[in-house]
């Protein structure tokens, strides 16, 4: 007679896998971590299930405990084949008006902190440890600089968030920050030393994932032009990075002129969905000229010359298929070229929080300058447009910013009546009708108000409230995660 297993003659072990994984799906986390550990037939059959959950995404932040972490986890014989995309948060210890505010012995603990975080920037360690974490995750497939955590949690009640963070805030007591550092704003560029940091990792590793993603919602940074600087002696080694990219999504906040990020896109030709955030806390003036100095270079046909002795040659990027813009304030024109550069290839055009500037001609017929650039998008030679995206859409006057007007949509397709919250949203597609009939769709359903005049008062572009979301970063559905046992 065999001798009886206790483990797999148990009820719960005898529970369908499928049946299991609906059980254990809602409960808390350290709920699920006590099914997992009260036996190994359990812990087998749930494991891919917990993998797939709380490493296939993983959020991280620059200190040596949250980046030991990720190495440890590359380094993983089991765990280290199911991450696939690496977050790095803006996290960062600051407000040292309140630090100083905090008793001896946890005043202490936040200037070590913040002497950590900049000694791994000043001495090279943060390069270091996030290239020997790429090097050794064998499905790496997306790297993405946030300022956020994710609300798509289903457990506990909280976000997700980077690793360690929770762990560090309760030792200092003081919330870490994401956002800017109001004392800089727009001098601010903690993002641009990340992701300087992130690039010259991958350059270092030889990892190649095929998604870059810069998601940064806070209204008053960006990355700089600095941030696309490509040192000579690390062009070899991340120019093939750069030309395996699929996706790449940047965020930018450029007060200065810039060119350098004319050498990384064309690195980056190979991209077949590019995302575009302009900063629209600049002023007036960068807000109406920045997008369009860079469509200026974007729209050249492609050229085996520089246009001069800064200016890399332009690039056509020729397998783009998704072309998202945002933030951004800028004249039909230039914006009609950029998009017929790509036409032959591209399929999805988003935009998103677009203004489009009316001329004053159109300010005295009160014409929607939208209807207008639509009639000549439908003509373009040879498109293959088949989804056209729009969110929070305005028309104003050029450079002056608190003469913005949102454009909103009463109906949509099948002219049912929208609710408030989506009026500011329309999505077409070709799938069952022309181009043409597409674009006669969204023209009929948009209106366009002319109620808005300067006034001298300061108006938010937008005209929405400050919780708004400030770019294309929104959550993709995806899980991440948070430390599961500090």
């Amino acid at each position: 007679m065999g001798a009886i297993n206790p483990q797999e003659d148990s009820y719960l072990a005898q529970v369908p896998v499928e049946l299991l994984l609906r059980i254990t799906r809602w409960i808390r986390t350290s709920d699920l971590a006590n099914v997992r550990l009260s036996c190994k037939c359990l812990e087998r059959n749930l494991f891919n299930f917990f993998a797939h959950e709380f490493f296939r995404k993983r959020q991280f932040m620059v200190s040596v405990q949250s980046l030991q972490t990720l190495v440890s986890i590359s380094k993983h014989s089991t765990l280290a084949p199911f991450l696939k995309h690496v977050i790095i948060c803006t996290d960062r210890v600051g407000n040292s008006w309140e630090a100083n505010k905090l008793p001896a012995e946890k005043h202490r603990i936040w200037l070590r902190a913040e002497a950590e975080q900049n000694n791994l920037f000043a001495t090279g360690l943060l390069r270091d440890m996030l290239a020997e974490a790429f090097a050794a995750l064998p499905h790496l497939g997306t790297v993405d600089l946030r300022d956020f955590n994710s609300e798509t949690r289903n457990r506990d009640n909280g976000s997700w968030r980077s690793y360690g963070a929770a762990t560090l805030e309760k030792s200092i007591g003081l919330r870490l920050e994401t956002g800017v550092d109001n004392g800089q704003l727009m001098s601010d560029t903690y993002p641009t030393r990340v992701f300087t940091a992130i690039i010259s990792a991958l350059g270092a590793s030889g990892a190649q994932p095929n998604t870059i993603e810069v998601n940064l919602r806070d209204k008053n940074w960006g990355l700089h032009d600095s941030a696309f600087a490509i040192p000579p002696p690390l062009e070899p080694k991340l120019a093939p990075i750069l030309a395996n990219l699929k996706t790449l999504h940047l965020c930018f906040c450029i007060k200065d002129h810039f060119f350098m990020i004319h050498d990384f896109l064309t690195m980056a030709r190979n991209v077949t969905w590019l995302r575009l955030n302009f900063n629209h806390q600049s002023s007036p003036h960068d807000r109406t000229e920045l997008g369009p100095v860079l469509f200026k270079w974007l729209e050249q046909p492609e050229s085996d010359t520089p246009l001069n002795d800064i200016d890399r040659k332009p690039v056509s990027f020729p397998n783009l298929e998704r072309l998202d813009i945002g933030w951004i304030s800028v004249a039909p024109q230039p914006l009609l070229t950029l998009i017929t550069k790509f036409s032959p290839t591209l399929k999805h055009l988003c935009l998103r929080r677009v203004s489009l500037c009316h001329s004053e001609r159109d300010s005295q017929t009160e014409t929607n300058p939208w209807v207008a650039f639509f009639n000549s998008l439908k003509k373009v030679r040879g498109i293959k447009l088949r989804v056209l995206e729009l969110s929070d859409i305005y028309h104003g006057k050029p450079k002056i910013a608190h003469w913005q007007d949102l454009i909103t949509f009463e109906a949509d397709q099948d002219g049912a009546k929208k609710p408030l919250w989506a009026r500011k949203n329309w999505r077409g597609t070709t799938d069952r009708v022309s181009l043409a009939a597409m674009i006669k769709s969204v023209n009929n359903s948009m209106v366009c108000p002319w109620e808005h005049r300067y006034s001298g008062s300061d108006v938010d572009m937008d005209g929405d409230s400050e919780d708004d979301e400030d770019d294309f970063s929104e959550d993709d559905g995806y899980d991440e995660t948070d430390e599961l046992e500090e």
